[in-house]
């Protein structure tokens, strides 16, 4: 089944979705909110033969990963015109722009002093991290017609790379390059939101991830796993994060790598782990250790934090990426040239040119079936909508969607 894709025409630098919204910053100083859901909800109604691929193909992926919906969907009475709407919408170039839009489209100044590396919004608080450290401010649908509040915080002054949401801690992950990986606790109920760090590793770090109550770090040229853990509080008998240790690939992944040999990338998110070797990828699970898997550790299996999963086979050299990531529908490698997307039913999807910024949606209900790629002229938000009809307990390339506890926050 063929992926979906809508192009918005423009000149963006980075985008996000969240709570029913678009936002589109620009390089120019400029952030773009468009009411996606309203434009959404639009397109369905005027093409109703489609409707409810379009709802499902861009607003509400949930839907089909319901397990009380999945079981109908595999009525085959159900599922053949399902799919064969999905097929049509792949079929059709759906091309939009600001004044198609006009009336669900506002422009707005960036309350950012700078032009973010990477971005993220978290309980109704855009976060933005740079060269000039790790900044926030408050999301707002405020008076005026402005989208933003007053207040914009300092939170560090390191170099930030990468910014990830926890979907379970209320904590917020960032990749800090030599200055390490660090946690920020989220205060919903304190103006400076995160206003309480801890460094988690002082190693090298461009991206991580977070990995239920763990937080995964990496390089091109390395990584490691910052491994929590569930205790018990003695004085409340509630369940409490702690800080384990850090975890290097050699365990996760069952061997030991010789000094000789080349660094590999290796990346995660949720209870996947990944290692490119060539033309190879390996796969190893993540169980999190909690105080009952710790109470019957008596089992070598048990206490174990990883277990292999296999590996599959690639066409081509996979060991010059420079960025990757994971979400539901199959993992991402960036290269100079081109997106290549490991689809989780096995199918590679190619995205040729050169993108100036892309990134996927892990943590968000909505959303997690989108890939957004910006180019110099355009974003196209790709919809994959294949994933709804695998099994997710035997999928290689994508975590299990539904896999922990999700967050009150739905996004």
């Amino acid at each position: 089944m063929h992926s979906v894709k809508l192009t918005i025409e423009g000149t963006y630098w980075d985008s996000q979705i969240y709570s029913g919204e678009l936002v589109l910053f620009d390089a120019e100083g400029g952030i773009h909110r468009i009411e996606w859901r309203d434009v959404i909800d639009q397109m369905a109604e005027r093409n109703a033969s489609i409707q409810t691929a379009l709802r499902v193909a861009f607003s509400d992926s949930d839907l089909f990963y319901n397990p009380k919906v999945r079981k109908i969907l595999c009525d085959p009475i159900i599922e053949s015109p399902i799919k064969k709407q999905l097929k049509e919408l792949a079929t059709l170039a759906i091309t939009a722009n600001q004044l198609e839009w006009s009336s669900h489209w506002k422009t707005e100044s960036s309350p950012f002093p700078f032009l973010p590396i990477d971005t993220d919004i978290y309980y109704h608080h855009i976060l933005a991290g740079g060269d000039e450290g790790l900044f926030s401010v408050p999301k707002s649908r405020a008076t005026a017609g402005k989208l933003f509040g007053k207040s914009l915080f300092k939170h560090h002054d390191a170099r930030f790379f990468q910014i990830r949401a926890s979907d379970r801690f209320t904590a917020v992950a960032a990749a800090a390059g030599d200055d390490g990986l660090f946690e920020f606790a989220f205060s919903r109920a304190d103006e400076d939101v995160l206003n309480k760090s801890r460094r988690l590793a002082e190693r090298s770090c461009s991206a991580c991830d977070w990995a239920f109550q763990s937080v995964m770090g990496w390089t091109t040229e390395g990584a490691f796993f910052a491994s929590f853990k569930d205790e018990k509080d003695p004085t409340t008998k509630r369940s409490i994060r702690s800080f384990d240790r850090i975890v290097e690939p050699s365990e996760m992944f069952g061997e030991e790598m010789s000094i000789s040999s080349s660094p590999r990338i290796v990346w995660g998110c949720r209870e996947k782990v990944y290692r490119i070797s060539n033309h190879q990828i390996d796969v190893a699970n993540y169980s999190p250790r909690s105080a009952k898997s710790k109470k019957n550790a008596e089992s070598k299996e048990v206490g174990k934090l990883f277990t292999q999963r296999g590996k599959f086979d690639l066409n081509f050299d996979a060991s010059t990426a420079i960025a990757t990531g994971t979400a539901p529908f199959g993992t991402v490698l960036e290269f100079d040239d081109r997106l290549v997307v490991l689809r989780s039913d096995g199918v590679v999807d190619v995205f040729d040119g050169e993108p100036v910024h892309w990134r996927v949606f892990p943590r968000s209900d909505h959303y997690s079936n989108q890939l957004h790629i910006i180019y110099d002229d355009r974003l196209e938000v790709i919809s994959f909508v294949h994933d709804y009809f695998v099994d997710q307990s035997e999928k290689l390339s994508g975590f299990v969607r539904g896999s922990g506890p999700q967050s009150s926050e739905s996004v």
